[in-house]
């Protein structure tokens, strides 16, 4: 029948189209999980929730019993929806897989079969099985892909959402906000109901944004590899103090740091090559939803040899096989890292 996005889905809702069967999936929970309450508000009749509403868990799976609750009919008019919450598809048994494919085949038009995935990621790319699932799926309802926004749209949204409460968000106030806090949608918009709070009337200021949100770890890294490129010694301990003050993990903060330094040596790559960032991000989907990423790379990045980076990518990997093959302290390890960092970056100069 059909492949949506969410705002897809909310205008077929409104239109009045329910199908038969969903399956909701996505890197984007905020979202996946506003179109599965959407789905239900639309569908069980308020009040009938007890008698029309079934949830099942996907980690202890009985297709049986969803089956079962699927050919039933719905109680006090309105529909029945069946959600089987967070199943694992790729490792579903022969005997489940031929009941699920059983029941898309034949739909019960008086309920309402929705999958809802959001612990495990589904790629049809690389998946046969997971292809061949949402092919039946959209021959029998609707696939829902929720995908993260860009920045432009979230801007958009927490804007929106300021405006709705009574209070203004300026377009350079909401960027600040995104740069602080990342693109999660669903972290984003609880750093906008404090902003609310903190704020109910007027305009919220870019200062209002700094001295209300949390700083998310991948700004703060952002923050943090800057200093060590540039040289700022003292900086860059300073703020590898406050993200470990932060309780915020080794582990992760050396996850970010590579992902920052390995968009810098994609960036100079293509740059040597003559290359844009528009041609990186076709390159790489991976950076769909992210790709102010790329972006800033590019930005950044001049300054800086493929040599020291590609020095600094090794330094990087060797701290990883480090804190995942030993005991080592991961303090210690990361301050060990950004003292060799600091060094490539003298002896390029």
């Amino acid at each position: 029948m059909a492949r949506y996005d969410d705002v897809q889905l909310f205008r077929s809702l409104r239109e009045g189209k329910i199908a038969p069967v969903y399956l909701i999936y996505g890197k984007e929970h905020f979202l996946s999980e506003a179109c599965l309450n959407r789905i239900l508000e639309k569908s069980v009749k308020k009040g009938t929730e007890s008698f029309n509403l079934r949830k099942f868990d996907g980690l202890s799976l009985d297709m049986t019993a969803v089956r079962t609750e699927v050919e039933g009919f719905p109680l006090l008019g309105g529909s029945k929806c069946v959600v089987v919450l967070n199943p694992n598809l790729e490792k579903l048994s022969k005997f489940d897989t031929d009941l699920l494919y059983e029941m898309l085949a034949d739909p019960n038009p008086s309920t309402i079969l929705i999958l809802y995935v959001s612990s495990f990621e589904l790629n049809p790319k690389k998946s046969a099985r997971i292809r061949k699932l949402l092919d039946a799926v959209d021959q029998a309802g609707a696939v829902v892909e929720c995908s993260p926004r860009s920045r432009s749209d979230l801007a958009k949204l927490v804007r929106q959402k300021c405006q709705k409460h009574g209070c203004q968000l300026s377009s350079q106030a909401a960027n600040a906000l995104i740069e602080r806090c990342g693109t999660s949608l669903d972290l984003l918009m609880q750093e906008t109901d404090k902003l609310i709070a903190y704020r109910p009337e007027g305009e919220i200021t870019r200062e209002d944004v700094e001295a209300v949100t949390h700083r998310s770890l991948e700004s703060s890294v952002f923050d943090l590899s800057r200093a060590m490129l540039q040289k700022g010694r003292t900086k860059a301990f300073l703020l590898l103090d406050e993200l470990l003050l932060q309780r915020e993990e080794p582990l992760s903060i050396l996850g970010v740091l590579n992902n920052t330094f390995l968009d810098l040596y994609r960036a100079k790559a293509a740059l040597l090559a003559s290359k844009s960032a528009d041609d990186v991000l076709a390159l790489f989907p991976s950076y769909k939803g992210k790709e102010f990423r790329i972006r800033n790379a590019f930005r950044d990045v001049s300054p800086y040899s493929a040599r020291t980076l590609r020095g600094c990518l090794w330094v990087l990997a060797e701290a990883d096989l480090t804190l995942k093959s030993s005991k080592a302290d991961g303090r210690i390890v990361l301050e060990e890292t950004l003292a060799r960092i600091l060094a490539l970056r003298e002896e390029d100069q």
